[in-house]
């Protein structure tokens, strides 16, 4: 038994979903109103017996007790994992941790415990003036462990060394690094140091502002295991639980997203950078669908914010993240505070944070203000440079939906450049507009339950699956229809999250090193097992065809389950039928009719 079974064998799925959800006995199940949507008619269904949960209704979706604590907490695997096991009182295998790693946070930590010492001491005495001017108060100070750095270029690494790590740890961990004579002295000297950790709590790297003027003035740890700016938000770890229920508000600096907390805003969290990346909005995602950005009046500001802004809009366009909530895109709401010139964030909170709140409430939509950005910058004059706005604004508009929404973005488009609304419709329908601004093909999730294989530590059919994929990265392209939902096992659902998540055009080494990260979490030992397995050899064509089959099988599986499920609860009586869901029902058979007619053409291939 693996430690995912270990932990699942020791909950009770009605137990776990009760604490969070009011259930209500209906025959041999249990329902309730769904958490993950609005409705006034029950569909959301536990089933004891199975082990399972799903929503009939429009999330569409269901899956074991791990998947719903994911989904209602707004946590990855690994997380849930470990909540769930301290839960069942299961002490989870340090199975692939890395040693280099620990060490690194270990050094961190101290370094830190050190830069917060020398604030406090006499040596701190002009910075922490500073910080007063700057209006942060000694709670936050602490909360956020701000310290300081000494000037000499030595203190820390003697410290450090003193405590027992080689020369050799201290540049592995990005703290020194060897000057022109080939000596190591200490990478951050006189800066006000700013601790950065990740979605979690670890510490990762600093971030370092300069307090002489000196250049640059910030500096980050260097990119490393640990520290990867991109991947990473300032206050996160702090801001998580506010991010979730109130959405996400993303300002520039560390003083900004301090002073907010100070204040009590606690949903701010800080790019860390010019302008957002993928890695972050999915980060951001996984929690909300609602995420405002605090603008810059100055041209640089606004060019961040304009790339920023369509990193967000281009992800809620084409990618589905469905780890909280709802995988849908109808919940996208980005938008932008546009800051009153020549005051940062901070300085508004610390003014007034009533104004802060009104500045936040007044945000404007993102698709509004790039439809502006777009007329403002592009040729209104010729036909042909309003036909090109048009074409430049419709994956934003499509963004949208249809709906009141969409109809106010056409009506401020067509103002803009100053023709018919009927005009701008017409040109948005265009076949060439409209697949430009089409959204990639997104099945909706279906439910997942109990695998044949439920009483081995494994399952062949999803191992076999992902061995292909991992090993022929051509076969991506032939993956099209295969979905998570299909894996039944989280190790192997999350292994093929992760490769999903790499993207194409990476060779089989770059996505292995992808799909592990850091190596240190509870998919590396999966991943190795994948990896070392055998494969039969095959040739291309052969290749293809025992994939396709696999996936076939694996979706004949997903539906069986879905089927049973739906015996199970119209078993009840009466059962609870909203307005829909006989189509959502008629599309399950034709599902299966589709697949059994897949299976047998690629029998008869396969056996040709």
């Amino acid at each position: 038994m693996t430690a995912v079974d270990d932990v699942k064998a020791r909950l009770d799925i009605v137990d776990v979903v009760s604490q969070r959800v009011p259930l209500q006995r209906s025959g041999n199940s249990y329902k309730a109103n769904c958490p993950f949507h609005q409705e006034k008619t029950p569909s959301f269904h536990v089933f004891p017996d199975r082990q399972s949960w799903r929503c009939f209704g429009a999330c569409a979706t269901g899956g074991d007790v791990l998947s719903f604590v994911m989904r209602a907490e707004g946590l990855e695997f690994g997380d849930a994992l470990r909540q769930m096991a301290q839960q069942a009182g299961v002490t989870l295998p340090q199975r692939g941790q890395n040693p280099q790693n620990q060490v690194a946070h270990k050094i961190n930590e101290d370094t830190r415990a050190y830069f917060q010492r020398t604030l406090a001491s006499a040596q701190g005495s002009s910075t922490r003036e500073y910080l007063e001017q700057r209006g942060l108060d000694k709670q936050a100070i602490e909360a956020f462990g701000i310290g300081l750095s000494p000037s000499d270029g030595e203190s820390l690494k003697n410290h450090l060394v003193r405590e027992g790590y080689s020369q050799e740890e201290l540049a592995s961990a990005g703290v020194v690094r060897a000057g022109d004579d080939n000596v190591n002295h200490d990478l951050f000297r006189g800066r006000l140091m700013f601790p950065i950790r990740d979605a979690h709590g670890n510490l990762v790297g600093f971030g370092a502002r300069s307090l002489d003027g000196s250049e640059p003035k910030y500096l980050n740890s260097p990119q490393g295991a640990l520290f990867d700016k991109s991947r990473l938000l300032y206050g996160m770890d702090r801001a998580r639980t506010d991010v979730r229920k109130e959405g996400a508000v993303i300002v520039e600096g560390y003083m900004d997203a301090i002073a907010a907390h100070q204040a009590g805003f606690k949903n701010v969290v800080a790019q860390m950078g010019t302008a957002l990346t993928e890695f972050q909005v999915d980060e951001i995602r996984r929690l909300t669908g609602k995420m405002t950005m605090a603008l810059d009046q100055d041209a640089a500001g606004q060019a961040a914010t304009l790339r920023s802004l369509d990193v967000v809009l281009d992800n809620f366009r084409t990618k589905t993240v469905s780890n909280q909530g709802s995988s849908s895109t109808a919940e996208a709401d980005p938008r932008i505070i546009v800051m009153p010139p020549g005051q940062d964030p901070d300085e508004v909170i610390h003014r007034s944070p009533s104004d802060w709140t009104k500045l936040v409430e007044s945000a404007i939509p993102a698709v509004t203000f790039r439809i502006n950005a777009i007329t403002s910058q592009g040729d209104t004059t010729s036909p042909e440079g309003k036909a090109k706005c048009v074409a430049e604004a419709a994956p934003f508009i499509h963004l949208l939906g249809s709906g009141i929404q969409q109809a106010n973005a056409v009506e401020l488009l067509a103002n803009n450049l100053d023709v018919p609304i009927d005009t701008v419709k017409a040109a948005l329908s265009r076949p060439s507009v409209a697949r430009r601004a089409r959204r990639p093909e997104q099945q909706r999730p279906a439910a997942s339950t109990a695998s044949p294989f439920a009483r081995l530590d494994h399952d062949p059919m999803e191992e076999h699956c992902l061995q292909l994929l991992l090993g022929f990265p051509d076969l991506r392209e032939a993956a099209d229809g295969l979905r998570s939902e299909f894996f039944q096992r989280h190790e192997n659902k999350e292994v093929f999250t992760r490769w999903l998540d790499a993207g194409p055009g990476m060779g089989k080494d770059e996505t292995l090193a992808a799909v592990r990260r850091n190596g240190d979490d509870a998919v590396t030992g999966q991943l190795d097992l994948l990896s070392e397995k055998p494969l039969i050899a095959l040739d291309a064509t052969k290749r293809v065809a025992s994939f396709l089959e696999v996936v076939s099988r694996l979706e004949e599986r997903n539906l069986r389950s879905l089927k049973s499920e739906e015996v199970i609860r119209f078993a009840e009586s009466p059962p609870d039928i909203e307005d829909g869901e006989h189509d959502d029902i008629l599309r399950l058979n034709q599902q299966f009719k589709k697949n059994e007619g897949l299976r047998r053409g690629q029998a008869q291939e396969i056996s040709g």
